[in-house]
């Protein structure tokens, strides 16, 4: 289906779908887009990968590529969801740094045309999309597409420096390695601590335990006495290429809150990344989560590399 596009790309500019064949080449724009935003590449090869080649996606038709007249890639666009029903989609537009906001512009477009054409039979899914505070030009791309802001992310990071200790237990639980059959009780907790914030858990179980960049070994519970599950920690190798562990996912059940089983489980986590060698760990948070995860985080000695503005807009479903 071809889609309307409100700002005409440059002359000599077109538009292509990517493959797995372009990874270098993408992987080569978002740098060059990382280092301009925030001053470091934040993006490595296996989240293109993982991008191209999620559940539900099709690279035929949820992603684009954009040509200069010299055959240079200026910009990839793509969403970003866990599945292809999904009720919320990122929608993710990179342009190589000093390219006309056109480029961005062209991207948005014809991804929130293929939102509304994936959400075709239902009232509406809601997009979103993500800027640095300082990328004015993309902000204005997305304003000018209907997105309003709704809130902030925080990308947070600490150094490890080989010594952290696993915690003191926390009485009456244990935190140990998660156990494969215990997925599907993984799952629940991930979606019932995140049913109150902003950043809903919407995987299946059977989407989360195809998820490509979590690494289950370094996954973790925490366990009471009882036998049943309380919390979950669960990392990923998306920033494997600093030697920093990432926290993918951390959640514990309202139930068992304010007992220290968070800090408990991040601690853990820690302790098992600087066994492994990181010199770093790292992980996303929203800032207005209502559990005051990000004031945890500071607590434990992390810090902001980079904040993320959070943009929103409800797409109406084509017909």
């Amino acid at each position: 289906m071809d889609f309307t596009v409100s700002v005409p790309l440059p002359d000599g500019y077109r538009t292509e779908r990517p493959a797995l064949a372009h990874v270098p080449e993408i992987l080569a724009l978002v740098h060059a887009s990382d280092v301009a935003a925030v001053g470091f590449p934040d993006f490595d090869e296996s989240e293109v990968v993982a991008a191209l080649t999620a559940p539900g996606f099709d690279p035929a038709a949820d992603s684009w590529l954009v040509r200069d007249g010299q055959g240079r890639l200026a910009g990839w666009g793509y969403l970003d969801a866990p599945s292809a029903d999904a009720d919320e989609v990122f929608c993710e537009a990179y342009a190589h740094p000093g390219q006309d906001s056109a480029v961005q512009a062209t991207l948005i477009d014809l991804l929130l045309g293929r939102l509304a054409e994936r959400a075709a039979g239902r009232p509406q899914v809601t997009a979103k999309a993500g800027a640095i505070p300082t990328e004015t030009q993309y902000i204005q791309v997305l304003t000018d597409a209907g997105f309003a802001f709704e809130r902030q992310q925080a990308r947070m990071t600490r150094p490890l420096t080989g010594n952290e200790q696993k915690p003191t237990p926390v009485p009456g639980y244990t935190v140990r390695e998660l156990r494969t059959a215990e997925l599907p009780d993984c799952h629940e907790i991930l979606r019932v601590a995140f049913a109150d914030t902003a950043q809903a858990f919407q995987s299946t179980v059977d989407e989360l335990a195809a998820a490509p960049n979590i690494l289950w070994a370094e996954c973790l519970v925490a366990e009471a006495d009882n036998g049943a599950l309380a919390g979950v920690l669960l990392s990923s190798n998306q920033s494997a290429d600093k030697n920093e562990g990432w926290v993918k996912w951390l959640g514990v059940l309202p139930d068992h809150r304010g007992r220290g089983l968070a800090t408990a489980l991040l601690s853990t986590a820690f302790a098992g990344y600087a066994e492994q060698g990181r010199t770093a760990v790292g992980l996303g948070v929203d800032t207005t989560n209502p559990t005051g995860a990000y004031r945890l985080y500071e607590s434990l000695g992390m810090t902001a590399a980079y904040r993320v503005n959070i943009y929103q807009q409800d797409v109406a479903g084509s017909r």
